[in-house]
Parts: C-alpha cells; structure tokens; sequence
C-alpha cells in the first residue's frame, strides 16, 4: 500500500499540492475565524466541566433565538463546501484512481472533473454537509441521558453509577457507530459516482458491505493516529512552528486517506 501512494503521489504530484493548498486556507480561516478557540472559549466557561461543555453547546444550536443564525451558517457553510467538491474533489479523485492504475499520466483530470461531475458532486455535498449537521444534532442531543444520568450519580446518588456506566457505554457505542457508517458510506458514495451514473450510493453501500470491518478497521487506525498527531501538535507552544507542522501533517495524512479509500474502493469494485 505504501509503495503505492508514494507511486501515485510521483505521477500526480497535484494530489498533494491540491490538499496542501486546501488546508492552507483553512488554516488562514481558522486564524482569522478561531473556531476551536471559540470552542476551548465554550469549555472554560462553564469551567471546564465536559458535562456543562456539551448542554452549553446543545443550548447554542437550539435555542429559538440562535435558530435563525444557526440555520444561516449552515446553509451558506454547505453552499460554499458544495461549491469547492464540485470544483475540486472529482479531478481529485479521478487523479487519485489513476495515479493507482499503471500506465502513463492523464492530462486534463480536473477539468474533465468540473465538466463531467461537477453539479452531481454539488448536490451531493450539499445533502452530505446538511445531513452531517443534522447527524451532529442528533449525537448531542443522544448524550444528555447519560450526561444526565452520570451527573447525578456523580454528585447525589453513587447507587446510580453501574446504570451511569451502562448508559454511557452505550451513548459512546451509538456515536462511534454513528459515525463509522456515516463516514463509511459517503465515502464509498464519492468514488462510486465516478464509475456510475445510476445509484451511485447502490455501489458504494455494496462495495463498503462485501468489507465493512475491513475498512472499519482501517479508519479507526486513521483517526487513532489523527488524533494522537494533532495532540502532539497541540503541546508545541510555538505558533508558527505548530501551523507548519500542522500543515505537514494533514497534508500529508489526508492524502494517504484519500489514497488508502481508493485504493479499497478498486479492489473490491473489481
């Protein structure tokens, strides 16, 4: 798999250049717009309780007063998401499928993209981002029994605790299965819309099924080892070298990801 991405990478050096470029401007965004600062800002108010954290959060989406904004950020975060996919994630991945396959380097990928695919992967972005939000609602929303539940028998009632504990494994098995499938899914979705142009979410949901665990498997590794780099990234105090590091890294693991779902997409399609 290895000698394969870096062959990949050789004859598309656009796969990294494209993601390189991408998280740059979303590191910018983030400078200018501190979404995880507003995030830790959300923590440290309710004093670092993550119990308090995620009601704050819960409140900050449905309050009737924040609704109106909530809705408008969402819509236009999904607009502009769905713009950029459609601009840029068929050429990607048409370069990603090729650069797996022997033989010599196509030109004019990501303009076949735009051309061919780009309204197709518009609109499915869209659904994905506004069913990602409101997947986001309901994971939430799915942890305030146990917030409920845990608090309490933290605070008044310890005779609580093994029905706290039953009810948390729980939450934290729905929310990783939540996300294993959601993820899963859209993924195998992107790529099979490249290969066909009826029921695309067919094939990617048939190619997921004949190895789901498989690339379960491999996914939980990526975020083990996502969230293990951006950790140590996180204690480095100098902010300049933190950006660049953060840059490399993600660059660096987003296209071995992008590569590695290909990758599993060709070999069980064919």
């Amino acid at each position: 798999m290895a000698k394969d991405i870096v062959n990949a990478v050789k004859k598309y050096p656009s796969l990294v250049i494209t993601l390189g470029v991408v998280i740059f401007i979303a590191e910018l965004f983030n400078r200018f717009v501190p979404v995880m600062t507003m995030i830790v800002g959300i923590v440290n108010m309710t004093g670092g309780d993550i119990l308090d954290s995620i009601l704050a959060i819960l409140h900050l989406l449905l309050d009737l007063q924040n609704l109106p904004l909530v809705l408008a950020t969402v819509a236009v975060i999904a607009i502009l998401v769905s713009i950029s996919a459609g601009l840029l994630l068929p050429g990607y991945l048409l370069a990603a499928i090729d650069g797996l396959d022997d033989g010599p380097r196509k030109k004019g990928l990501y303009r076949e993209g735009i051309r061919k695919y780009f309204l197709r992967f518009f609109h499915m972005t869209l659904r994905v981002v506004l069913l990602a939000f409101l997947l986001l609602v309901f994971l939430i929303v799915s942890t305030v029994p146990g917030i409920v539940m845990t608090r309490v028998a933290l605070k008044t009632s310890p005779e609580l605790m093994v029905a706290a504990v039953f009810i948390d494994i729980v939450t934290v098995g729905v929310i990783f299965a939540s996300l294993l499938f959601f993820s899963v899914y859209t993924y195998m979705w992107y790529i099979a819309s490249l290969v066909t142009v009826n029921r695309p979410f067919r094939l990617g949901k048939q190619v997921a099924d004949h190895r789901f665990w498989s690339i379960a498997l491999g996914l939980l590794i990526f975020d083990v080892i996502f969230a293990g780099g951006f950790f140590i990234i996180f204690m480095i105090g100098n902010q300049t070298i933190k950006y660049a590091v953060g840059w490399v890294f993600a660059t660096a693991f987003f296209t071995t990801l992008a590569l590695y779902l290909v990758k599993f997409f060709k070999n069980n399609f064919n």
